[in-house]
């Protein structure tokens, strides 16, 4: 699987993207032709789907579009434009605050916006089916945690961004923290010997998911690919837990590391290597007041996103996006099928689901309108 993270950014004109083609003729990356910068003053228009079941746009939204009557002031130089949701209501309800127009089917925002935020969580298993003609159309997509429930389904929509030349942002707001950054930026090139992480949670799929996200970046992304993930708890939809990692650094050295799954924490990353005597720490913080209560924790994904929908470098490459979803599949089949022992990352089948439904929102309708809609 390719890990070239440079994407040839294009507004969409009904046919495969440049880039996409030149990979489809045999050509490099590298032979893509330069994109000109976007240019000043230019709105760059944004279709939200997965807007309000559980969705991360209640959050990012009034960054973007500001609420009338509200105190919101806009963070991005982008503007939604368009907006969907598995529930026309609930579409309607979006479009009203935001000023933005609601659409009838997912795809609807083909040719009329330059790129797509997925917000939602009830929605992952269906990702490949609602981001495929966006992904085909060579658009940036930001696809809100978690990716997929599946293996298969993850390589799908990599497959298909690739083809395409459409660049993914598979983003946990704490990846994107400054704190986080800079564990990973510290942690590059260092000897660890352990590690302990904590991370907020009530759920281990829509809020568990964030500490996966969180090590992956800080620690096997700064050179410690992990091979295999354990998952202990009374339940996967409640705290506590804790969570182990087998990682190998670039010597073939393997090491662990730990994340406790608890409530009334955002992150933290203690590490451990022979020179930091005591552990090296690093802590989230949503920040105090405004504008920090926006931008410590909840505007830098969307910058991020921006940034790579604007000048066309991913921030994380696509078999990185890749697997970060096989260690999160791989802590589900440890609690569900393993009695938490570890899974080794190659021990998740391909076609092996996940759940979605939520314990803890019982009487959810979103599930079974999707299933409704698209089948399982």
């Amino acid at each position: 699987m390719s890990t070239s993270n440079k994407i040839s950014r294009r507004r969409f004109v009904g046919q495969a993207s440049v880039w996409g083609a030149a990979l489809e003729a045999g050509a490099s990356p590298a032979a893509a032709p330069a994109r000109k910068p976007w240019a000043a003053g230019e709105v760059f228009r944004v279709g939200c789907l997965n807007v309000s079941s559980y969705s991360h746009l209640a959050l990012w939204a009034p960054l973007i579009n500001p609420r009338p009557g509200q105190h919101d002031t806009p963070f991005t130089g982008m503007r939604i434009t368009h907006c969907w949701e598995i529930d026309p209501a609930k579409a309607q309800e979006f479009a009203k605050t935001y000023q933005c127009e609601a659409v009838k089917n997912f795809d609807d925002m083909l040719g009329k916006v330059d790129g797509v935020i997925s917000g939602g969580y009830y929605n992952h298993p269906w990702n490949h089916i609602l981001h495929e003609p966006y992904l085909e159309a060579g658009l940036p997509n930001l696809i809100n945690r978690p990716f997929s429930n599946s293996l298969a389904k993850a390589r799908k929509m990599v497959e298909t961004a690739q083809k395409h030349g459409a660049a993914i942002l598979v983003p946990s707001a704490f990846e994107y923290t400054e704190a986080i950054t800079r564990a990973k930026a510290w942690a590059a090139g260092k000897k660890i010997l352990c590690y302990s992480a904590t991370n907020s949670f009530d759920d281990y799929p829509s809020h568990g998911v964030h500490g996966v996200y969180m090590i992956s970046k800080a620690i096997a992304e700064a050179g410690n690919p992990i091979v295999s993930v354990g998952y202990h708890a009374k339940s996967w939809s409640s705290p506590p837990g804790v969570m182990t990692f087998e990682h190998v650094d670039k010597d073939g050295r393997s090491f662990f590391g730990a994340l406790h799954q608890v409530a009334g924490s955002w992150g933290t990353v203690e590490v451990h290597t022979a020179e930091e005597y005591g552990a090296k720490e690093f802590a989230i913080a949503r920040g105090t007041g405004y504008p920090f209560d926006k931008a410590e924790v909840w505007a830098p994904t969307i910058w991020v996103f921006q940034n790579m929908a604007m000048n066309g470098v991913m921030p994380q490459t696509f078999d990185q996006i890749y697997q970060k979803t096989h260690v999160f599949l791989a802590g589900w089949r440890s609690i569900l099928e393993n009695d938490g022992k570890p899974v080794r990352l190659g021990q998740v089948p391909d076609n092996w689901e996940s759940p979605v439904e939520l314990p803890d929102r019982p009487g959810d309708p979103t599930v079974s309108q999707f299933i409704k809609k698209f089948g399982r």
